[in-house]
């Protein structure tokens, strides 16, 4: 009886712990926007700042003008 309880218990883990760790894997590959700068500079000095919080990969992709500025999106990892 204590077997097919552990037994059951391990399945019902299993089941929940299996979509849970293949979520986290797929997030972890994304990149997403961390913030937008009228400069260059600006976009690389706030990717290097903040890799404390998402590593060292990060892009500043150059996104076009808009009311006159330019604006760069800050893609981090």
């Amino acid at each position: 009886m204590k077997r097919r309880i552990a037994l059951a218990v391990a399945a019902v883990a299993a089941a929940i712990a299996l979509p849970l760790s293949s979520a986290t894997a797929a997030e972890a590959s994304t990149w997403r926007i961390a913030g937008y700068y009228t400069t260059a500079s600006e976009c690389d000095r706030a990717g290097q700042a903040g890799a404390v919080l998402w590593g060292p990969l990060y892009m500043c992709k150059y996104t076009g003008q808009q009311n006159g500025h330019d604006w760069y999106e800050l893609w981090v990892h």
